[in-house]
């Protein structure tokens, strides 16, 4: 099956643009709540060194974002385009921000971005890269993703496919340059604008959790594919902080507030409605719901916390209820 995946073009199929092109080309949105100032500056900076503009969209913080940017040098700041909505308005609704002035201000791509993941060198390249090159082979490409290093383990990510018994996950080798996935993560996703004319924005009624899932899963439904690039890299991390527990084996688990299992849950049986989401993908996702509340309610902190949250989710997504808790 994974065989099947795997993907060996040959990048030099591409003529490179030059760095000034690509930067103009490509504008990054990153949506802030809250940041952690120096994770934050470190992405801009990051950003910029592989980007001509970048847009902030600052999602209802409880203290001004511009605190934070004003320690870049004048220079860099200058291509900041900040935009400041006065309430948490959930993720999509902010990347939806950025969207459209990305589209105002004539980009060719986004990069859309969490404010607590880092680029590597070169990876807006070599996603711009590996899209072009698809693109010249036929394909139909809605969006390309990295890989990401998370900060507190150094592991590399996977990229996932479903499968007939569950997710599939799809090992990047140094002779493999890309996979195709079924979904990637929004954060470090490029997207080309004219391919988001036709497939549509993100779903703002989701407000957070699976956000990227169903974009990606309503782009393949339109036809289009989505692939992971192997040598482009970004640090990011899943959850608040890691969990390290036995379960079978030692594991380290991503968790997260309780108030995040509420949008995990409600949002799982929102899309299990969907005609569009693959029947694979809903079979694959009730076990992993299973999962989560067997985990969540045995071994974790906040048990209690937690399975209200969780209850509450399952009610309203069955109740077909959306947007903010």
């Amino acid at each position: 099956m994974q065989a099947q995946r795997l993907e060996q073009p040959h990048l030099r199929c591409c003529n490179p643009q030059a760095l000034d092109t690509l930067n103009s080309s490509i504008i990054p949105i990153i949506v802030t709540y809250n940041p952690e100032k120096d994770i934050l500056l470190a992405s801009l900076k990051a950003l910029l060194a592989q980007a001509n503009t970048i847009i902030v969209v600052d999602n209802g913080s409880s203290f001004p974002i511009e605190d934070i940017l004003q320690n870049l040098p004048s220079t860099q700041a200058a291509n900041i385009k900040l935009l400041k909505l006065n309430h948490n308005y959930g993720l999509g609704k902010a990347y939806n921000v950025g969207i459209m002035l990305a589209r105002s201000l004539k980009a060719a791509f986004i990069l859309l971005m969490d404010h607590d993941s880092i680029p590597e060198s070169n990876m807006l390249y070599k996603l711009h890269n590996a899209f072009i090159c698809l693109e010249k082979q036929g394909k139909l490409i809605a969006a390309v993703g990295p890989r990401y290093r998370d900060y507190r383990t150094d592991r590399l990510s996977e990229f996932v496919a479903v499968g007939s018994f569950g997710l599939t996950r799809l090992r990047c080798t140094h002779s493999i340059h890309y996979v195709r996935a079924d979904f990637i993560i929004s954060s470090g996703s490029l997207i080309s604008l004219r391919s988001l004319d036709q497939i549509g924005d993100m779903d703002e009624e989701l407000f957070i959790d699976h956000i990227d899932t169903e974009w990606c899963f309503r782009a393949k439904a339109k036809g289009f594919e989505i692939y992971g690039v192997c040598d482009a890299a970004m640090l990011h991390s899943l959850g608040e902080r890691q969990v390290r527990v036995w379960w079978g084996r030692w594991r380290s688990i991503p968790y997260h507030q309780p108030f995040r299992y509420y949008y995990m849950f409600r949002n799982s049986v929102l899309l299990w409605q969907r005609t569009y989401m693959p029947d694979a993908w809903k079979r694959a996702d009730k076990i992993r719901m299973l999962y989560f509340l067997l985990f969540f309610i045995i071994v974790s902190p906040n048990r209690i916390a937690n399975l209200c949250m969780m209850v509450k989710g399952l009610k309203d997504g069955f109740l077909k209820q959306s947007g903010k808790l």
